[in-house]
C-alpha cells in the first residue's frame, strides 16, 4: 500500500469536481484544501516571541575556577567525567621509526663520517617524536561502522520487490513481515473498557522500546576532512606504495635454444628523452647453461621479479629490453643469422644445424663466460601495457594479438596522467630487433623508438629475430615477501604469497619534481658512453672496460661495492662491459650500480682497464684479455662528491704508484693522442647524504662550526655565512635535504639567542630564512598540499620529527636530549631547560631590547624564541608568516607539549605551566592574526584563520581555558564587527567556530552541569533583571546562558543570527546549520556520552535551539514543493500517485509561507538546509528532558504551538522514505558517476582550486549546481553520508552501486522511523498538554493534521502500529473534530484508511481495519451518515487505480470487520450491525466495478499493442475506439512519436467519417475512410463499422460535440498540426484537401485563408528541406524463448528515430528485459543469420536485432521518386546476410556470398504504432560475383547522384571521387577484377555475370571519368595539384583494369554464321 501527500489528496478531490468528458455532472463532495496552522488567525493569542537579532558579547568566565568548584562538589561526583579532562589527555610519546625494510638503511661504517654525513643519517634513522591527544578521535569516529540497523519494512519496497519478481500467490503470504495477533484478540484489547491516562502509558512504552540511540548515524554531515576543517596526520616519512608496476618474468624463448641469454630491463621516456630507472638483470637460462657460465662458488641468487615505480606518469613511457649473449667471434648480424633462418624441428638436418651452433657456443662459454656482447632488443610501449592485456610485437603494429588477457580501452585523459591496470594481465612478446652495433647508445635506442613509432613501413622491412618474452604485469599496492629494494635490503613483507625473489628498480629522480630525502641511500652510477682507440698501434678491437673502485693503490684495494647481476654474487669488485666486435671506437650502454662508503676521502678512486679480448685462443697466452689502456678518476673535489659527464685521457703503460694522489708520479708515462680525452664516461650519484650543490655543503660545514665552542664572533660570523649560503641553495636541492636543514636552522635559532644582540639580529636572519623556505614550499605547484593547504613535507616534519631543539645541544647526549620524553629517567639537562626561560614580564620591554642595546641576552626555550620572532616582524616577513602560520604554531605546540611533558607535569595547574610572560606573548601574536585574517584578501587569510583556530584548540589542551576563552572571544568579535560586514569576515566566523568547537573535551568546556539560571553577581543580571527563573528560561539564548555555557552560546548565537534574519550569502547560513550538524553527531558518536543520563545533561546545552528555529518558521523551504522541482533519486511503483493522479495537468498545493516563485529567494532557506535545520530540531527533542519539554511547551502561546506543528509537518514532509532503487535508476547512476568522476579528475589535473575552495564556491553560489547537469539534486541530498560523492575512486559497476543504493534505502528507512517517532513522541506530549479549552481547539486540529500527514506518508510497519495507536487514543479523546462543519478531516482519515487496507501485510490492515471500525463505531451516535458517505466516496475514486492484488487486499480488510462486529458485545444490541453490513455491502459492489490495471507498466511498446488490441476489439464503439485512440496519441506524444500520434488522429477521424457518412450522408464529409487512403492504406481498416451504432444513435449514446462536424474539423487539424512536426508536409496538404469543402460548404473565408496561407508554408518548407528530412529507422526485432510468453518465436518491425544505432536498439532491449528476466537470462544474438531454436537454452530469452532498409521493386521506384515517398507506405524491408559455403560469416572474396531477406509487415509504415509484426518472409542467395556486382552497381550510383546534382555539391562530389580512385581504395576495384575476371569462368551459366562485371566497371570508369571533369571545372587553382592527383590516380586504376576490360568470352558473341 503506498502513501500519498497532502498535494496527492488535493489532486484527487479536484479530479472529483472536474467535469467528465461526457458530459456528467459535477460531483458534490468537500473539496479539500491544505491551510498552514499558523495562517489561522485568533484574536486573543498573545504575539509570538522573537529572538533578538543582535546580541551583545559577553565575557567568559573563569573556567578553570568552576571546574574546581564542580570538583569538589560530592553531589556531581557521578558526573565527574563532564568536568574536567582526563589526566591522560595529552601524551608525548617517543616511538620507533618504521623502516621499509627489515634491515635499517644505515651506513656500514660510521667511523670517519663528515659532519655534514653524519648529521643527515642521524635525521634519517632517529625516533620519532610525536604528540598525541588521546580523546581526540572520541567524537570523529566513523559512526557507520558495526551499524547494525534493523531491517524496516517498507509497503513500496516490499511491493516493488514482489512485483519485480513476478510473485503469485494469497496475499497473506507474499509480504514476509513479522507475525501479528489475531483480530478477535486485536479487537477485544482494544474494546475494552481503560483509562486515557492508561492507553497514553501503554503506547509510550511500545514507542520507546527498541529505539536507536545514535540518532546522527542515519543522517551524518559531510565529513570534515572533505571540507578542508579537519588536519589529517601527515604521513610519516617513509615510502609511498603507489604507482607502481610488478613484473613477473616467464620465458625467454627463441627458436633454437643454443647459449646462454642474459636480459637487461629499463624504463625510458621518450616524452623527456631520459632513461627514468635503473638497470634490471634477468636470467631466464636452464640449469644447464646457468652451470657453464656461473664464475663463483656461492649460491647465486635470481630474480623473477620486478617492481618499477613511476611518479610521474607520461604518455611515451616504454619498458627497453636489451637481450646480450656471450661473447664469441662474429659480428651481432652473424650471430643472429641462426635464429632467424633455423627453426627448431625434427628434421635431421636441422638438428645437425642446430648441434654444430650449440657446441660452438659453449666453447665461447666455456672460455668467454666474463664477457658478453650485445644481441637484440625490444620496446613495449608501457601506456598500451597498462591500458590493453593481450599479444605484443615490441612495437610492431601488424602482430597477431593473441594472449591471455583482454582487452579494454582506456580514456586518453586517464592513459596520459595516470595508470590504470584492474587486474594482472599476461603479455606476450614474439619479435626481437637485432642490434645494430654501430647504434648502441641510450641515445640511438630512443631515437629508434621513436622512427619505428612513427613509420610501420620500414618497420616491415627490417628483419626480426623471431622469440617469445612472456611476462605479466600488475600494479603494486603493498610489499610482499621475499622482496628487496634496490640496496639488496629486505623489504618488510605485508603478506606470504610471493614465493620469488623480488628487486625493486630505482626510479631516477625528474628534474623539477623533488621531495625530502627520508632513508639513508647512496648509491653511484656510471655510464662508460664512449672510447676512441682508433689511433692507437697495434691490435685492440674487441675492447672491453673493468671498473673497479678503491679505496687505494695497492692490489687489494677494490672494494667489494659493486652490485652483481641476477646469477651473481651480491656485491663484486670488478665489473666489465659488454663487447662491440672488431670495433675501435666502442660506443658503450652498460650501467655500473655502487654502493659508495659513507666515509668517502680523497683516496677514493674508480680505476679503469682497457682490455683486448681474443676471441680465439692463443697458444702464448692463456688469458682471453690483454690490457691495452689505465685510466682513472677521484670521487671527490675539494670534499664534494663529484657527478655529471667526463673525459679521460687513457694511459697505455702500467700506472705507478700514488698514480691518483700526486701529479708528479705520471712524469714520462705513455698515453694515448698525446693525453687527449678519449674516454668518455657519466657518473650519477643518487645520496641522500652529499648533496650536489656546494652552497649546501657549505650550509651544512659552517653549521657545524657554529656548534662548536668559539668566541662569540666567530659563532655570529659562522651564523650569517650559513644563511647566505643557504640562500644561494636551488629549491630542488633544498627540498631534498629539506628535513635535515629544518633541524639545523632550527638549532641555530635557539642556539642564536643566547648570543649577544649582534646575534639577535642573526637570529632574526636565521628566521627570515625559515620564513623564506616555508614560503617557496607552499608557493610550489609541485609539492602536494593537504586539504587544509599545508605542505604535506613541512606537516610530516612537524608532526614525525621535530623535536625542541636544546641550547647547547653539542654538550647534551643523545640520551640527554631524548630524556625529556621520560620523566623518570631525566638527567641534569632538564634542570637546565627549567633554568633557561626569561624573566621578561611584558612584551613590550622585550620588544625595546631587540634593535639595540648590548650586553648578553638572556636565553630562552624554543618555543618562547620562536612566538618572539612571530611577534617581531614585520613588513612583508609578517605576511608571509601569517600567511603560513600554521607551521609556526604547530612547532609551538608540539614545543610547549614537549616542555611540559619534560619539566612541570601534566597534573600541574594550567597557569603555572609556563613563565608569566609566555601568554602576553601568545595573545600578542593572536592579536596580530586577528588583524591579518580581518584586513587582509581573503583569499590570503582562509589558511591563516583555520591555523589560528586549530592553534587556540591546541592551546585549549595545554594552557589557561579561560585565558583561551579570551582570546576565542577577542578574534569572533573582532570579526563580528558590524559596522564591517564583508561576507568573508562572516564565513571565517563560522570556520574559526567551527574548529574551536571541534575540541574533544567540548561539552565539558560548555560546563555542562552548570545551571543557566544560577545567579552570578550583581554585574551579570543587568538583561535578564526581572525574569522568571524557571525551567523554561534554559530554553531562551540569554546573556547568563552564553556566558557559562561560552561556545555553545556563540554557535548559537550565529544560528539565530543565520536562521531568523536574511542572510546575504547562503554560503554563511549552510556553514553555520553544518557546523551544528557536525556537533550533534560527535556526540551521537562519542562513547563517552552513551548512557541515557549523560545525553540529557548534553541536550539541555542546545535548547534554545528549539526557540530559534521556531522564531525560523518563516524562512524554511517548504520541502514538498522544493522536492517536486527536484528529480528523484528513483520512484516507487506503489506511490499513491500512481493510485491518486489520474491527470497531468493538476493545480500545485498552496506554498506555505509565500507565494509560488521560480526560485527560492535569498532570505528562504533551500531544502537541503531545512532537512538539516530540522534533523538538529529533531535531535534536541529526542534528547532532552521530557519534563522540561512539557513545561516548555505549557509554555508557549497558542500561536507558538501552530508553528510548532507547522514544523512537526515540516519534519514529516522532509524526512519521507523515498524506496528502494529500480534498475533504470541505478544504470543511471553508474553512468552518471563514471561521468562525474571522469569531470572531477580533469578539474582535478589541470585546475589550481583547492578542493576545499571549490566546495565553498558552490555553496556560496547554490545555483552553480544546475551548470553540472551530470550530479543529480535528489540524488545529492539523499545520499550526502556517501564518501564516493567526494572522493575520486575506480570505475563503479552496476552490482556496486545496487548494493550502496539498497544500503542507503535501509538508512533513509530507519531515519524515517526515527524522525516520525520523535514527531509522535512530541504529539504526544502536545494532546496531553491540550485541554478542551476554545482557544486551543486549532492546536487540537492542527495534531490530528501532522498525525494523519504522517501516517498517510511512506512508513514502515512498526511505525504504523504505534501511529494508528496514537490516532486511534486521539480520536478517542476528541472525537468532535471530526465531524465540525466544514472539515476535510473525516475525509482524510477516511482516504488514509482506505488506502491503509489496501496493504499487502496484515498488520497494517488489522491497524487499519481496526481503526475503521472504531471511526464508525464513534460516529454512530451522531455522524454515521456522514461517515458513511465519505467512506464510500473515497473508496469509489480509489477503487479505479487499484490494482488485482490491492483489490484483494482491501476484501480482506473489509471482510475483517464482520469479525469486530461480533466480537463487539455493546452494540450488538442496536442498529450498527446491520448498518454496518449494508455499508460493507455496498463497498463490495465498487470494488467489483473497477478497471483492470495493465499487467505491462514499464513496457511501453506492450502497452501500445494492448492498447491497439482494446481499440481494435472496440471498434464497433465508437466512443470507447475513440478513447482508446485518444490514449495511443497521449503515449505517442510522450515518446515524441509524432508520426504515429497523427496517425492515431487520422484513424480517429475515418472511423468518425464512417459515422457521419452513415448517419448523415453530406456531401461535403468525407465518404469515409476511402477518403483518407492517399494518407495511408492503413486507414480503410476504419471502414469495418458494425451496423449496431445506429441503434446507439438513436438511444444518444453518441450525443455531444465530439460526434460532429466540429468534432472532425478538431481531429483534422490537430493531426495536420502533429505531421508537422513529424515533418510529413505532403500528409498536410491531403489532410487541408478534406477540410477544404467543409469549409467552402459553410463559407468560411477566413478558415480557407488560414488554409492556403499554411498549405503556402507548407510547400515552401518542401523545397527547402525535402533532402534534408530524415523519417525513421528500421529494424527488424525477433523474439526467442518461453520467458517472452506470446512474443515467443515473433518477429517485428521496429521503427525509430532517425539516425539510431543499432547498438542503442541493441542495449537498451537488452537492459529492459534483463531487468524483467534477470541479469544472466537474456542475451542478444549479435548476427542476423537463421536462428536455430534447438540451440537455444530454454531457459534463457533470446533477442536478435538487425538493421533493415525499405525495399521496393524497380517499378516503384518509378512511381516513389521523392524522399517521402519513399519514406511512407512501408511494408516490404530488406537486409542482407554475408555467408560462405563453408558455414563461416565471412571469408575470401572468391568465396563470399550473401544473402537478402525481405520481411513483409501486416501494416504499412507509419502506423498508430511504432512496431509491427512481420507476416511474410522471402530470402534470395547472391554468388561471390553476383555480391560484388551489386557493390559496384551501388558504387557506380553514388557517382552517378553526385555528377546529377543541379547545382553541384562539390563536398559531395570530391568525398565520392576519392572514395573511388583514392590511393588507398583503388586496391578493392582492382582486387575485385583480379578475382573474377582473370580468368573465363569454366561455368557457362556464370558467363553472363562475368559479362556484366566487366560492363559494370567499365560504367564505374565512366562515371569516375565524368566525376573528374566536373570536379575541374569547379575547384580554384589552390586545389589543382589535387586535382592533378586525382586524375593520375585515375589513370592508374584504368590502366591496371584494361587487361580485364578487354577480355571477351568468345561464347557470347558467336555470329549466326558462326
Amino acid at each position: 500500500m503506498a502513501s500519498f501527500t497532502y498535494g496527492e489528496k488535493h489532486q484527487y478531490w479536484q479530479l472529483l469536481n472536474s467535469e467528465g468528458d461526457a458530459g456528467e455532472g459535477r460531483m458534490l463532495t468537500p473539496q479539500y484544501k491544505r491551510t498552514p496552522l499558523t495562517h489561522v488567525q485568533h484574536t486573543n493569542f498573545p504575539p509570538a516571541r522573537n529572538m533578538p537579532l543582535c546580541l551583545e558579547p559577553v565575557e567568559p568566565l573563569d573556567i578553570e575556577a568552576h571546574i574546581q568548584n564542580q570538583l569538589a562538589d560530592p553531589e556531581l561526583e557521578p558526573f565527574q567525567y563532564l568536568m574536567d579532562y582526563p589526566n591522560d589527555d595529552v601524551e608525548v610519546t617517543l616511538s620507533s621509526r618504521e623502516y621499509q625494510t627489515t634491515t635499517p638503511a644505515e651506513p656500514d661504517n660510521w667511523d670517519n663520517m663528515t659532519p655534514q654525513v653524519r648529521a643527515c643519517v642521524e635525521t634519517y634513522t632517529k625516533d620519532w617524536l610525536m604528540v598525541t591527544r588521546s580523546y581526540q578521535k572520541c567524537n570523529t569516529e566513523s559512526r557507520r561502522k558495526g551499524l547494525n540497523l534493523p531491517h524496516q519494512i517498507f509497503e513500496c519496497d516490499e511491493s516493488f520487490n514482489l512485483e519485480m519478481q513476478g510473485l503469485q500467490g494469497s496475499v497473506g503470504q507474499q509480504a514476509a513481515e513479522p507475525q501479528t495477533e489475531a483480530a478477535e484478540i486485536f479487537i477485544q484489547d482494544l474494546l475494552q473498557p481503560t483509562t486515557p491516562e492508561e492507553v497514553d502509558l501503554r503506547n509510550k512504552e511500545k514507542r520507546k522500546s527498541g529505539r536507536l540511540t545514535d540518532m546522527c548515524s542515519l543522517y551524518p554531515p559531510m565529513d570534515e576532512e572533505d571540507a578542508g576543517y579537519s588536519r589529517a596526520i601527515p604521513q610519516p616519512p617513509c615510502c609511498q606504495w603507489d604507482q607502481k608496476l610488478q613484473f613477473n618474468f616467464l620465458e625467454l624463448k627463441f627458436e633454437i635454444e643454443i647459449e646462454p641469454l642474459f636480459v637487461t630491463l629499463a624504463l625510458y621516456d621518450l616524452k623527456e628523452r631520459r632513461k627514468i630507472s635503473e638497470n634490471f638483470y634477468l636470467d631466464l637460462n636452464s640449469k644447464e647453461f646457468r652451470g657453464i657460465i656461473q664464475t663463483h662458488d656461492d649460491a647465486p641468487c635470481y630474480f623473477k621479479k620486478a617492481i618499477f615505480s613511476i611518479t610521474h606518469p607520461s604518455s611515451e613511457i616504454y619498458l627497453v629490453i636489451k637481450v646480450e649473449k656471450v661473447l664469441q667471434q662474429g659480428s651481432i648480424a652473424e650471430c643472429a643469422e641462426p635464429y632467424m633462418t633455423i627453426k627448431d624441428c625434427e628434421t635431421a638436418k636441422s638438428k645437425e644445424k642446430i648441434a654444430k651452433l650449440r657446441f660452438q657456443a659453449m666453447s665461447f662459454c666455456q672460455r668467454l663466460k666474463s664477457y658478453r656482447m650485445p644481441f637484440a632488443w625490444a620496446a613495449v610501449d608501457l601506456t598500451s601495457l597498462t591500458s590493453t592485456s593481450g599479444s605484443h610485437n615490441s612495437l610492431d603494429r601488424d602482430g597477431n594479438t593473441g594472449g591471455s588477457g583482454t582487452e579494454m580501452r582506456s580514456h586518453s585523459l586517464d592513459s596520459k596522467y595516470s595508470i590504470h591496470l584492474l587486474r594482472p594481465a599476461q603479455y606476450n612478446l614474439q619479435m626481437f630487433n637485432k642490434q645494430e652495433e654501430d647504434k648502441l647508445s641510450d641515445e640511438d635506442l630512443m631515437k629508434l623508438i621513436a622512427d619505428e613509432k612513427k613509420t610501420s613501413t620500414l618497420l616491415r622491412r627490417q628483419r626480426r629475430i623471431p622469440g617469445v618474452f612472456r611476462f605479466e604485469v600488475s600494479h603494486v599496492t603493498e610489499a610482499s615477501t621475499f622482496c628487496f629494494n634496490p640496496e639488496f635490503l629486505e623489504v618488510k613483507p605485508s603478506n606470504s604469497e610471493n614465493t620469488d625473489l623480488t628487486l625493486e628498480v630505482l626510479e631516477f629522480p625528474v628534474s623539477g619534481f623533488s621531495v625530502p630525502h627520508t632513508t639513508y641511500r647512496n648509491l653511484l652510477y656510471i655510464y662508460p658512453q664512449f672510447l676512441n682507440f682508433s689511433n692507437r698501434q697495434g691490435s685492440a678491437r674487441n675492447i672491453t672496460v673493468k671498473i673497479q673502485f678503491l679505496g687505494g693503490e695497492r692490489p687489494d684495494s677494490a672494494l667489494p661495492v659493486i652490485f652483481g647481476k641476477s646469477g651473481y654474487a651480491e656485491y663484486m669488485n670488478e665489473c666489465y662491459t659488454p663487447v662491440a666486435y672488431h670495433s675501435k671506437s666502442p660506443f658503450f650502454y652498460e650501467e655500473v650500480k655502487m654502493k659508495l662508503p659513507s666515509n668517502l676521502n680523497e683516496k677514493h678512486h674508480l680505476l679503469f682497464t682497457f682490455y683486448h679480448v681474443n676471441c680465439q685462443p692463443k697458444q702464448t697466452q692463456e688469458a682471453p684479455e690483454v690490457p691495452v689502456g689505465y685510466s682513472w678518476f677521484s670521487m671527490l673535489d675539494n670534499g664534494h662528491l663529484r657527478s655529471g659527464s667526463f673525459e679521460l685521457p687513457v694511459c697505455l703503460e702500467k700506472l705507478p704508484h700514488l698514480y691518483s694522489v700526486t701529479s708528479t708520479s705520471l712524469a714520462g708515462l705513455k698515453w694515448l693522442d698525446n693525453r687527449k680525452a678519449v674516454f668518455k664516461l657519466e657518473l650519477r650519484p643518487v645520496s641522500t647524504i652529499y648533496p650536489q650543490d656546494r652552497n649546501l655543503e657549505r650550509f651544512f660545514s659552517l653549521c657545524e662550526s657554529a656548534c662548536k665552542h668559539h668566541s662569540v664572533a666567530q659563532q655570529t660570523e659562522a651564523l650569517r655565512q650559513a644563511v647566505s649560503a643557504l640562500q644561494l641553495v636551488p629549491m630542488e636541492e633544498l627540498i631534498c635535504f629539506l628535513y635535515v636543514v629544518l633541524d639545523k636552522l632550527l638549532t641555530l635559532l635557539t642556539l642564536s639567542s643566547t648570543k649577544t644582540t649582534e646575534g639577535a639580529l642573526v637570529s632574526k636572519e636565521i628566521f627570515e630564512m625559515l620564513i623564506a623556505i616555508v614560503d617557496q614550499l607552499h608557493s610550489s605547484e609541485e609539492m602536494p598540499k593537504d586539504s587544509m593547504g599545508r605542505n604535506n613535507s613541512l606537516a610530516t616534519y612537524v608532526h614525525h620529527l621535530f623535536s625542541m631543539p636544546v641550547p647547547n645541544e653539542a654538550e647534551v647526549t643523545e640520551s640527554e636530549k631524548y630524556a625529556t620524553i621520560r620523566p623518570e629517567s631525566a638527567t641534569a639537562a632538564l634542570q637546565m631547560m627549567r633554568k633557561l626561560s626569561t624573566s621578561d614580564s611584558e612584551v613590550q620591554t622585550a620588544k625595546a631590547s631587540v634593535p639595540g642595546g648590548s650586553g648578553l641576552k638572556p636565553s630562552k626555550l624554543f618555543h618562547e624564541e620562536l612566538a618572539y620572532h612571530i611577534v617581531f616582524t614585520n613588513g612583508k616577513m609578517r605576511n608571509q608568516v601569517y600567511r603560513h602560520l600554521w607551521f609556526f604554531c604547530e612547532l609551538l605546540v608540539k614545543s610547549m607539549s614537549q616542555y611540559v611533558s619534560d619539566t612541570v607535569g601534566w597534573s600541574s595547574p594550567r597557569s603555572l605551566r609556563y613563565p608569566e610572560h609566555f601568554p602576553g606573548i601568545i595573545y600578542t601574536l593572536v592579536n596580530i592574526g586577528t588583524e591579518f585574517v580581518k584586513h587582509q584578501d581573503p583569499e590570503i587569510t582562509d589558511l591563516t584563520n583555520l591555523s589560528l583556530g586549530f592553534f587556540l584548540n591546541d592551546l585549549l589542551s595545554l594552557m589557561d581555558r579561560g585565558f583561551v576563552f579570551r582570546m576565542i572571544s577577542h578574534h569572533h568579535k573582532e570579526l563580528s564587527d558590524r559596522e564591517d560586514n564583508r561576507p568573508h569576515l562572516q564565513d571565517q566566523r563560522i570556520e574559526f567556530l567551527r574548529i574551536v568547537c571541534s575540541h574533544e573535551h567540548f561539552v565539558i568546556l560548555n560546563l555542562p552541569l552548570t545551571p543557566s539560571v544560577e545567579t552570578l553577581d550583581s554585574g551579570d543580571q543587568t538583561e535578564d533583571a526581572g525574569t522568571d527563573e524557571s525551567t523554561v528560561e534554559i530554553f531562551r539564548l540569554s546573556r547568563t546562558f552564553r556566558q557559562q555555557h561560552f561556545l555553545i552560546g556563540l554557535l548559537l548565537e550565529e544560528i539565530a543570527n543565520v536562521l531568523t534574519t536574511d542572510s546575504e550569502s547562503r554560503l554563511i547560513r549552510r556553514e553555520a546549520v553544518s557546523l551544528l550538524h557536525c556537533l550533534l553527531a560527535s556526540h551521537d558518536g562519542d562513547r563517552r556520552f552513551g548512557n541515557r543520563g549523560a545525553k540529557v545533561k548534553v541536550a539541555a546545552l542546545y535548547h534554545p535551539l528549539l526557540d530559534i528555529i521556531l522564531n525560523s518558521l518563516p524562512l524554511l523551504a517548504d520541502y514538498d514543493n522544493s522536492r517536486r522541482k527536484l528529480p528523484k533519486p528513483y520512484s516507487n511503483p506503489r506511490d499513491a500517485s500512481s493510485l491518486i493522479i489520474t491527470s497531468a495537468v493538476v493545480t500545485a498545493p498552496t506554498n506555505r509561507h509565500s507565494a509560488p516563485i521560480s526560485g527560492p529567494p535569498a532570505s528562504i532557506m533551500s531544502a537541503e538546509l531545512t532537512q538539516t535545520v530540522l534533523f538538529c530540531f529533531l535531535w534536541v527533542l529526542k534528547n532532552a528532558d521530557e519534563a522540561a519539554l512539557r513545561e516548555w511547551i505549557v509554555d508557549l502561546p497558542a500561536q507558538q504551538l501552530l508553528g510548532l506543528l507547522d514544523l512537526l509537518d515540516l519534519c514529516v514532509s522532509t524526512f519521507d522514505y523515498e524506496g528502494q532503487p529500480s534498475t533504470e535508476q541505478i544504470s543511471s547512476v553508474v553512468y552518471r558517476k563514471s561521468r562525474d568522476m571522469k569531470l572531477r579528475l580533469e578539474k582535478t589535473i589541470f585546475g589550481t582550486t583547492g578542493a576545499r575552495r571549490e566546495m565553498m564556491r558552490r555553496r556560496e553560489y547554490p545555483g552553480i549546481e544546475k551548470l553540472f547537469t551530470g550530479v543529480n539534486a535528489g540524488l545529492q541530498e539523499k545520499l550526502r553520508w556517501r564518501k564516493d560523492l567526494t572522493q575520486w575512486r575506480q570505475p563503479v559497476g552496476r552490482d556496486k552501486v545496487k548494493l550502496e543504493l539498497e544500503e542507503e534505502a535501509l538508512i533513509n528507512g530507519n531515519l524515517t522511523v526515527e524522525t516520525n517517532m520523535i514527531v509522535l513522541d512530541t504529539l504526544e506530549l502536545l494532546i496531553q498538554s491540550s485541554s478542551p479549552m476554545p482557544e486551543l481547539r486549532p492546536v487540537v486540529t492542527g495534531v490530528l493534521k501532522v498525525l494523519i500527514h504522517s501516517l498517510s506518508c511512506n512508513q514502515s510497519t512498526l511505525y504504523l502500529k504505534d501511529g494508528f495507536n496514537t490516532q486511534r487514543a486521539f480520536i478517542a479523546k476528541f472525537p468532535e473534530v471530526l465531524f465540525e462543519d466544514d472539515s476535510e478531516h473525516c475525509t482524510d482519515l477516511c482516504l488514509l484508511l482506505l488506502q491503509r487496507s489496501t496493504s499487502h501485510f496484515e498488520s497494517t490492515r488489522t491497524q487499519a481495519s481496526a481503526s475503521l471500525y472504531l471511526l464508525m463505531r464513534q460516529s454512530y451516535h451522531a455522524h454515521f451518515p456522514k461517515a458513511k458517505m465519505y467512506i464510500t466516496l473515497t473508496l469509489a475514486s480509489l477503487s479505479e487505480k487499484l490494482s488485482n492484488q490491492d483489490k484483494q487486499c482491501l476484501q480482506q480488510t473489509l471482510n475483517m470487520i464482520p469479525t469486530y462486529l461480533e466480537a463487539d458485545r455493546a452494540m450488538e444490541r442496536t442498529s450498527f450491525p446491520v448498518q454496518v453490513e449494508e455499508l460493507l455491502k455496498n463497498l463490495n459492489g465498487v470494488l467489483c466495478d473497477t478497471v483492470k490495471l495493465q499487467e505491462f507498466p514499464q513496457d511501453v511498446d506492450m502497452q501500445i499493442d494492448l492498447m491497439y488490441r482494446v481499440a481494435k476489439g472496440l471498434q464497433s464503439y465508437v466512443d470507447l475506439r475513440l478513447l482508446w485512440l485518444r490514449k495511443l496519441v497521449a503515449k505517442h506524444v510522450q515518446r515524441g512519436s509524432y508520426a504515429e500520434a497523427a496517425h492515431c488522429l487520422v484513424h480517429s477521424a475515418a472511423l468518425l467519417a464512417e459515422y457521419l457518412n452513415r448517419v448523415d450522408g453530406s456531401v461535403h464529409l468525407p465518404m469515409g475512410s476511402v477518403s483518407f487512403q492517399k494518407i495511408s492504406l492503413n486507414v480503410l481498416e476504419e471502414s469495418l463499422v458494425s451496423e449496431d451504432i445506429f441503434s446507439l444513435e438513436r438511444e444518444g449514446v453518441w450525443a455531444g460535440n465530439s460526434f460532429s462536424e466540429e468534432g472532425l474539423l478538431k481531429l483534422l487539424d490537430e493531426a495536420a498540426r502533429f505531421f508537422n512536426k513529424a515533418e510529413f508536409y505532403e500528409v498536410v496538404y491531403e489532410i487541408h484537401k478534406l477540410i477544404i469543402p467543409i469549409a467552402e460548404f459553410h463559407r468560411d473565408i477566413k478558415k480557407l485563408s488560414a488554409i492556403h496561407g499554411n498549405l503556402k508554408a507548407t510547400f515552401d518548407q518542401i523545397l527547402s528541406e525535402d533532402n534534408k528530412r530524415m523519417f525513421g529507422t528500421y529494424f527488424r526485432v525477433g523474439f526467442y524463448g518461453s520467458l517472452f510468453g506470446e512474443l515467443d518465436d515473433q518477429e517485428y518491425v521496429y521503427k525509430e528515430p532517425a539516425i539510431t544505432k543499432l547498438v542503442e536498439v541493441s542495449s537498451r532491449l537488452e537492459e529492459f528485459y534483463k531487468a524483467m528476466f534477470g541479469q544472466d537470462r537474456v542475451e542478444i544474438i549479435k548476427d542476423s543469420a537463421p536462428v536455430k531454436k534447438e540451440n537455444l537454452e530454454l531457459d534463457k530469452a533470446y533477442v536478435q536485432v538487425t538493421y533493415v532498409e525499405p525495399y521496393f521493386e524497380e517499378y516503384e521506384l518509378k512511381n516513389r521518386v521523392s524522399n517521402y515517398e519513399r519514406s511512407s507506405n512501408l511494408r516490404r524491408f530488406i537486409y542482407s546476410t554475408p555467408y560462405t559455403l563453408d558455414g563461416r560469416a565471412h571469408g575470401e572474396l572468391s568465396q563470399q556470398c550473401k544473402r537478402k531477406t525481405i520481411l513483409t509487415t501486416s501494416h504499412a509504415f507509419p502506423y498508430i504504432k511504432t512496431r509491427i509484426n512481420v507476416v511474410e518472409k522471402q530470402e534470395m542467395n547472391l554468388r561471390p560475383i553476383e555480391a560484388v556486382i551489386e557493390d559496384m552497381q551501388k558504387k557506380t550510383q553514388e557517382l552517378a547522384k553526385a555528377t546529377s546534382e543541379n547545382p553541384p555539391n562539390l563536398k559531395l562530389l570530391q568525398m565520392v571521387l576519392q572514395g573511388s580512385v583514392g590511393p588507398t581504395v583503388n586496391q578493392g576495384p582492382l582486387e575485385v577484377a583480379q578475382v573474377f575476371l582473370s580468368e573465363i569462368p569454366d561455368d557457362p551459366k556464370l558467363y553472363r555475370h562475368h559479362n556484366k562485371l566487366r560492363i559494370c566497371f567499365k560504367n564505374f570508369l565512366k562515371r569516375c571519368e565524368d566525376a573528374l571533369i566536373i570536379n575541374k571545372g569547379l575547384i580554384s587553382s589552390e586545389r589543382e595539384e589535387y586535382q592533378n592527383e586525382l586524375e593520375r590516380n585515375y589513370e592508374a586504376l584504368k590502366y591496371n583494369l584494361q587487361p580485364f576490360l578487354n577480355r571477351r568470352i568468345p561464347q557470347l558473341y558467336i555470329t549466326p554464321s558462326q
